[in-house]
């Protein structure tokens, strides 16, 4: 009988997004395996007394069926998988080597990632993190748009191709928090395009990931957590 903790393994859970879904996890009673592309930190400086965290360094592009092979080698069970890696950059379709980056690392990583899981588990869940503003078209990140729009279609593919056994859902997070390219005055301004009129926090995202995680009668979803923005051109 399996005696080995169960855990969740999440991309890119170094810092933001990911590091909350880290915390999440553990508050969940999981164990988590962090991946992390160069630096652990701040995970590691908060994390790094915490038995319960699993820290692994990897550039996912090379080779992510390797990188699974490592996780299942730990004396945990993988239960879960979040795709949270991701890249944010400038770039439009007059820059097709911008494109193909964009495509490596927000469509082709979590996608052999899920693969690999799916490959060796026989039940759990994935949870891809997207985008909630993929509709409205954008001349200055259209290829990372393009991007998290086919990760959306991906995760309904994947929920239909790997059910009954794995639940395949996805987190499409608004205005929950400030990126390099805002000031804190310029992302709260945000706030007068999204319906609810006010940003979010990052809160919001751990609560729709417990709801994922938690309910077995969930798969295919991509749920917003906008505040109502994606509604908006």
């Amino acid at each position: 009988m399996n005696q080995n903790p169960k855990a969740v393994l999440i991309t890119g859970a170094s810092g933001r997004i990911g590091l909350h879904l880290v915390k999440e996890s553990l508050h969940l009673g999981y164990h988590v395996v962090l991946h992390y592309r160069s630096s652990p930190e701040p995970a590691l400086s908060l994390f790094k007394d915490d038995n319960r965290v699993t820290f692994l360094q990897a550039e996912l592009t090379e080779s992510p069926e390797k990188f699974m092979e490592e996780v299942f080698k730990l004396p945990l069970t993988i239960e879960g998988l979040v795709n949270n890696a991701s890249v944010f950059h400038k770039g439009n379709l007059t820059d097709i080597e911008h494109f193909n980056s964009m495509m490596s690392v927000n469509v082709m990583v979590p996608l052999r990632l899920s693969a690999a899981f799916a490959k060796v588990n026989k039940s759990g869940w994935i949870i891809n993190m997207t985008d909630a503003r993929t509709k409205p078209k954008n001349k200055n990140y259209a290829n990372y748009r393009i991007s998290k729009m086919i990760l959306d279609e991906i995760t309904e593919q994947l929920a239909f191709l790997y059910a009954p056994a794995i639940r395949v859902n996805a987190i499409a997070p608004g205005a929950v928090l400030a990126d390099a390219n805002r000031s804190p005055k310029q992302f709260e301004q945000l706030a007068k395009n999204i319906p609810l009129a006010k940003t979010g926090d990052v809160i919001h995202i751990r609560q729709a990931f417990r709801f994922l995680v938690e309910n077995d009668y969930m798969t295919g979803c991509v749920i917003p957590v906008d505040g109502g923005w994606h509604l908006c051109g």
